[in-house]
């Protein structure tokens, strides 16, 4: 008979799971900051490591690299606006059709279910009673938003800047002797979350595209902003695409037709499905290498510990504790539990193939 593994050390890791979960749930607001910093500064250590390399301070190239990171983002936020700004200009055609269609939905429930109008316009002036607590809310959320992103853009300067200080503090946490694999193990880690976020930015521009052209096609209007809406909601692995499709199908049913809202649809299903069968591994790659029980399973506990924040880092963050699992011993059949077991060259990251080709011709030359 073989022996047990061990519940006592079982029951330890169940135990050291649990604290781990309650302190990252409790402690949210912090620890998705950093995630985010971390995750970005990461991202963006090559730029800064190739600036370093042409004279530059790495004061300045940690400065640089922040800046292109708000750059970035604050064009997307202006691009929102204008695009907004445009859609508020029919905006009063819009509510006079949301109008038309609350009207033949409050006769439908009165027709089937037995509620009265009236009822349903009480509950209605309930809501604008609360439009100035809403709005208060809204203000203080905004500060919120606009506070937490300064406090992820400090984080990331300090992160680029005390780069090799984080670096060899977990280096020399082993002996001399394995000091080298800790060092693969940290480039490893810092190379799986660079291959993530610049393949899922990328894979966020391609299908906002595809949907641009999709929305352009069926004559959808404000097509850009709607793409980029769905194209922004694509962060989010799997789901983001069908979350961010429901906002062009209700303006396409509000200010659009049945058959408009049809092939919204249609759209973003297909779009869907390039994303599953290509995009996700030909673009994305097989960077994070978790098995697809495991994928699902650390969207779910993201989702419920962090809420959208969790969904987007989660799976990163596993790719991470999977490199972890692997190069400390004793957790190696953990990484196995919730690695894919699926051959990684056959779904190679395209941008690394086409690095490797660059660097062949180069060779050549």
């Amino acid at each position: 008979m073989l022996p047990h593994p061990g519940l006592a050390k079982l029951n330890k890791i169940l135990l050291f799971v649990i604290l781990i979960s309650v302190v990252l749930y409790f402690g949210r607001q912090f620890f998705v900051l950093i995630s985010f910093a971390g995750l970005l500064a990461m991202l963006m250590t090559p730029m800064s490591n190739k600036l370093e390399s042409r004279g530059v301070s790495r004061i300045l190239s940690s400065v640089i690299c922040v800046l292109i990171i708000v750059t970035i983002f604050s064009g997307i936020i202006l691009l929102l606006y204008a695009q907004i700004s445009s859609i508020g200009k029919e905006l009063p055609i819009v509510l006079l059709r949301y109008e038309e269609i609350k009207l033949e939905i409050q006769a439908l429930i009165n027709d089937s279910l037995g509620v009265t109008t009236q009822q349903l316009h009480v509950n209605s002036s309930n809501v604008f009673r609360n439009a100035g607590s809403l709005l208060t809310d809204m203000v203080m959320s905004t500060f919120t938003f606009v506070g937490s992103v300064f406090l992820v853009m400090v984080f990331i300067f300090l992160f680029l800047m005390q780069r090799n200080k984080y670096e060899n503090f977990v280096v020399r946490l082993y002996n001399e002797d394995k000091r080298a694999e800790a060092k693969e193990m940290v480039d490893k880690i810092s190379q799986v979350a660079q291959q993530y976020l610049t393949g899922r930015l990328i894979a966020a521009l391609i299908m906002g595209i595809l949907f641009f052209i999709g929305f352009i096609i069926i004559g959808l209007k404000n097509a850009i902003v709607l793409s980029l809406v769905v194209a922004v909601m694509t962060i989010i692995p799997y789901v983001g695409a069908l979350i961010g499709g429901l906002v062009p199908f209700f303006i396409s049913i509000i200010d659009g037709s049945i058959d408009q809202s049809i092939w919204v649809i249609i759209i973003v299903l297909l779009v869907n499905v390039i994303d599953h069968y290509f995009i996700e591994p030909y673009v994305v790659g097989g960077s994070v290498n978790i098995s697809p029980f495991f994928t699902i399973f650390v969207l779910i506990l993201g989702g419920l510990i962090w809420g959208i924040a969790g969904i987007i880092l989660f799976l990163p963050l596993s790719g991470i504790l999977k490199i972890i699992f692997e190069n400390v011993q004793g957790l190696e059949p953990y990484a196995s539990l919730i690695g894919d077991q699926s051959d990684s060259s056959e779904h190679q990251n395209i941008f690394s193939k086409f690095k490797s080709w660059i660097y062949l011709r180069k060779k050549r030359e």
